[in-house]
């Protein structure tokens, strides 16, 4: 089990997929200023510091996130793709 607590922001929504009333048929719409609940969603998260993660189909212990705010669960997701920290390192290695 791997848990990590550090802060996030959504820099950009790209596209969200709703539910249409009670019927089965979601609808894709692209760029949406916000999300409802319980739709589907494709987001670009930035980090303050880079961490460790993986791509779901890679590793899909590193590649699962839960966002929460003020101790509540508000999306849940897998990593699609990311973009590698160029020019950092952890503490860890500059130690060796």
């Amino acid at each position: 089990m791997h848990t990590l607590g550090e802060d996030c922001t959504i820099k950009d929504i790209i596209s969200a997929e709703e539910k249409e009333g009670s019927s089965e048929i979601w609808i894709k719409k692209d760029k949406p200023k916000f999300i409802r609940s319980y739709a589907k969603a494709r987001v670009r998260i930035s980090f303050t510091l880079p961490i460790a993660l993986e791509k779901f189909s890679v590793t899909p212990a590193l590649g699962q996130f839960t966002l929460r705010d003020e101790g509540k669960t508000i999306a849940i997701g897998k990593v699609m793709r990311y973009k590698p920290a160029v020019g950092t390192t952890s503490a860890a290695a500059r130690a060796t």
